[in-house]
Parts: structure tokens; sequence; C-alpha cells
């Protein structure tokens, strides 16, 4: 009942907040840190095992299926450094630093800590990139390193956590570990991928496949996390070969429901995620309440500048700079980040609720710190992170994307992608056109056909001239006309959708056109072959 009525409000504060520039998730998190403060206000606990195993999967597959794998590709080694990289840099940055600040943790703790707040949020980046306008490249880099961090993190962390525990801890085993993993994941995520894929074509009943498409992160993630992976590679892996490789050969109903029904519940859950990170400040700051105000920011400052000033050295040292000077192929491309979008890249370092979850997964230790449970303490800190990072950094994004005129960047790959997306038009009107005009002469024998054949090529001829011209006075904005498009039943129509259709697929394999024009124009044929078929 209680997560019905979180439901309620995060749908209340979205009305309200619907034409708000700051993104939804922002305002929630200080919907709940309000509404925390009321005492009769129902908290749920915060369940780290139903974020760890049932959302996370869950998230990590709607991003991934729903992402290019060849974009990912061409940005591979930033990611890399990005997702693995960086998260033991931070992770080791931070545990020499609050040793330091706080010797009574030990090092094992430290290294927990570190573990826990290395790894930026998927869920906070996507959820605060979909509001502003953000180069491609960038959104792709933030996006491929909040996929696959969290594994590295959870490795890190499972090992620190065996060592605060055993007082035992090999650098060399967790090295090995995280190695096995990458690769073992991966393999099991690709041939799993496909063999789900072949299952699922063969599902015809859109329902049944949604069921289906909703059992296949957990037959990624829970195997693979039961023998003591981590699950999120292989859950990303099976999203990428779905998304990429079969969901153009799943039926249009499906992937009209799937387009629908994928992205309504991940919003459901981020933001409700995002509303559980707010509600809990009231229980956090009662279980560290003997800490005076003076070391709690002490500590907490600590944490968080470690955290910011890691990040950029990462990020202008090793992910941008060091490469260029190695690499002369790299120092004069010209399809390297600008200056504005590498600060962007070190100032997106939001961390989300996933950390909170791995600190709630902590047992509670047996001594204190100042007088509380680490557990306690490191909770804290963790909200800290969270809560600093997403209002400081999230709230700031937009007006520094406009600052440094990143958004112009943004804009102006807007106006080529529909620029774009109209001569992919163009050359899929002129591939029926010339269908047409031959099947009008195979067609000689029979007058009733031809005079049809006619008027489709009549319209095809129109739609040309309307998209020629849209192309000439760079009207990208105006509203094709779905006339010109007929989605009238007949034999002749059903062809013509399956040459434009070919058409396309042909413009994808060849890149031609990017992801989003890809799947922009698949929902259009989509809704016509639906159309046809009812």
């Amino acid at each position: 009942m209680v997560y019905l009525f979180l439901f309620g409000i995060i749908v209340i504060v979205g009305q309200i907040f619907s034409k708000s520039i700051i993104p939804l998730s922002l305002i929630l998190v200080i919907t709940g840190m309000v509404l925390s403060a009321f005492p009769a206000f129902p908290v749920p606990e915060l369940n780290s095992e139903l974020i760890l195993n049932v959302f996370l999967p869950v998230l990590i597959y709607q991003i991934s299926a729903f992402s290019s794998w060849k974009d990912v590709r061409k940005n591979l080694r930033p990611i890399t450094l990005l997702s693995i990289g960086h998260v033991i840099f931070i992770t080791v940055l931070v545990a020499l630093v609050m040793h330091h600040v706080i010797p009574e943790l030990g090092w094992p703790l430290a290294f927990v800590l570190g573990a826990i707040v290395s790894p930026p949020d998927d869920v906070a980046i996507v959820s605060i990139a979909e509001k502003i306008r953000l180069p491609g490249k960038l959104v792709t880099i933030l996006e491929g390193e909040g996929l696959f961090n969290d594994a590295t993190a959870l490795v890190l962390f499972r090992y620190a956590l065996a060592a605060l525990v055993t007082h035992e801890f090999y650098i060399l085993h967790a090295a090995n570990y995280l190695l096995i993993i990458l690769i073992g994941e991966t393999v099991y995520g690709l041939l799993l991928g496909f063999a789900i894929g072949e299952i699922r074509l063969r599902i015809k009943n859109p329902m049944l496949n949604i069921i289906a498409s909703i059992l296949t992160p957990f037959a990624a993630f829970l195997p693979a996390e039961m023998l003591g992976g981590s699950g999120i590679i292989a859950t990303a892996a099976v999203g990428f070969i779905i998304g990429n490789h079969y969901s153009a050969r799943f039926t249009p109903g499906f992937r009209l429901f799937s387009r629908a029904f994928w992205p309504a519940l991940s919003f459901a859950i981020q933001n409700l995620l995002f509303l559980l990170l707010g509600l809990n400040l009231r229980n956090i700051l009662q279980n560290i309440a003997t800490l005076s105000l003076q070391v709690l920011l002490l500590y907490s400052g600590a944490l968080i500048a470690t955290i910011i000033v890691g990040r950029f050295i990462w990020v202008y040292a090793v992910v941008i700079y060091t490469p260029r000077l190695l690499s002369s192929k790299l120092r004069h491309s010209s399809n390297r980040l600008p200056w504005q979008h590498v600060f962007i890249l070190a100032w997106a370092g939001i961390r989300g609720i996933i950390s909170l979850a791995a600190a709630f997964a902590i047992p509670t230790l047996p001594f204190l710190v100042g007088g509380v449970n680490p557990k306690h303490l490191i909770i804290f800190l963790v909200f800290c992170v969270i809560s600093v990072t997403f209002l400081l950094q999230g709230l700031s994004l937009p007006w520094l994307v406009k600052l440094l005129g990143v958004h112009v960047h943004g804009e102006k790959e807007k106006f080529d992608e529909h620029v774009a997306e109209l001569n992919a038009r163009l050359k899929i009107n002129n591939t029926v056109l010339a269908w047409l005009i031959e099947y009008e002469v195979n067609a000689s024998d029979n007058l009733k056909l031809q005079k049809e054949i006619k008027i489709y090529i009549r319209e095809y001829k129109m739609l040309r001239s309307r998209l020629k011209e849209r192309i000439a006075n760079h009207d990208v904005e105006g509203e094709h006309d779905e006339k010109a498009e007929s989605d009238g039943a007949s034999i002749v129509l059903s062809k013509i959708v399956g040459i434009e259709r070919a058409a396309l697929f042909k413009l994808w394999s060849e890149e031609k056109i990017n992801y989003t024009i890809w799947n922009r124009l698949l929902d259009r044929l989509d809704h016509r072959l639906q159309n046809l078929q009812e």
C-alpha cells in the first residue's frame, strides 16, 4: 500500500512540475526530503535486495535494449576507462583520504566506502540527460559508463567486505576475479541473448512476448549473480543483443507495445527510487545523532571533494589527454571531444540510490566510530554524496551546458539528425517509386491494378517533391503529410511498406543513419503495417 501511495505522489508532483526545466528526478528527491520532516509520513524501509536484484537488472536491461551497440562500440575506449579504471581509481583515492580523515574506520571499511561511492549512476545520469540537449557522443559515453561501472564497483565492494570480515585481502585475486567476471559474463550474456532472441522470435502474441521480455533481464542477472558474478554485464549484453539484433525481427505489434511499456516501467522505477532517496533522510539522520555537525561536515566534505576532484583528475589525465599524447591519430582526430564536452563529462559524475542500497547491504559491525555504528556512518556519508552530487551537479548541469555552449552542439546535432532523417525518407521514397514504375510495367495486363499503382506513383511523386522542398528550405520541423503516406489496406500498399522497410534496413546496415533515426522511421513503418493488419 505504501508503494502505491508513493506512486500517487510521483503522479501528482510530475503533473504539477510538468513544464519545469528541472528534471522530475531532482524535484522528487527534494520532495522526499521535505516529506521526511513529517514524523507521521510513512517511510518504507529501503530494501537493498529489492533494489539490487530486481530494480537494477530491469533498469540495466531497459537502457541497453534501447541503446545502439554501434555507438557504444565507437566510444568503447573512454567507456572502458571510465567504467573500470575510474571506479578503481576513485575506490583507492577515497580509501586513502577517508582512512586519513577517519582512522577508526580501518583500511577494509575505507575501501568498502570507496567501492560504494565510486560508480556514477546510470539512472541518475539518464534522468537528467533526457531534460537537456547533450550531444549524442557525450550521452553515449555517460550511459555506457553507467551501464558497466556497477559491475566493477560490486566486485570491489564484495572483496573489501570480505576483507573486513576475514582481515585478509589479496589484490591479485580481486583483479583476476574481475577479469573472469568481465569475460565470463560477456560470453554468457551474448550466448543467452541469441538463445532468448531465437525463442522470442517464435512468440507471435505481443502480450506473451512482453511477459518474456520482463523475464529476460532476470534470466541473465540472477544465474550470474548466484554464481558469484555481478549479473550486470550479462544483463547489458543480453539487452544489446535483443535490442540491436532481434528487435527489428519481432512483430510490429510487439515493437509498438514494447516501446510504450519499457520506458514507462523504467520511468516508474527510476522516480520511485529518487523519492525513496529523499524520504530516507530522517531515518539516516537519527542514526548518527550523537556526532557533532562539525564532525559530519568534515567527514562528508572530505568525501565529496575527493570524489568530485578525483573524477576531474581521471577524466582529464587518463581518459582524454594521455591517449592523445600516446596516439597521433587521436591527437589529430576531428571526432575528439571539444574541451566544453570534456568539462561536462568530468562534472557529470552523479551518484544515485544504487550506491545507497549497497551501503544498506553492509552488516551491522561490532565496534563504534564516534559513538555510532560504522554502518550508519557510511550510510550517512553515502547519502550526502548522492544528495550533493545529484542536487549540486544535477541542478547546475543545464546551466553549465548553456554557459559553455554545449547546447549549441546539441541543437546542431538535432538539426543534422532531422536533415539526415529527411534524406533517408527521400531515399526510401525513391526506392518505392522505382519499384512502382517497374511494377506498373509488369502489371500491364491488369487494368485495375495498374490504376491503383498510378495513384501511388502520383502520391509518392508528390511526397518526393515535398521532401525535396523541405530539405532545400531546411524545414526540418515541418509536419509530414500522412495522407501522402496513405495507410489504405491493399496488396500494393503492403508491398510498398515491404520495399520501404528493405530500403530502411539497407540504410541502417550501411550506417548511413543513426540509431535514433532508425528507430523513428521503423516505428512509423510499424504503425502503418499495424494499420494494414487491422
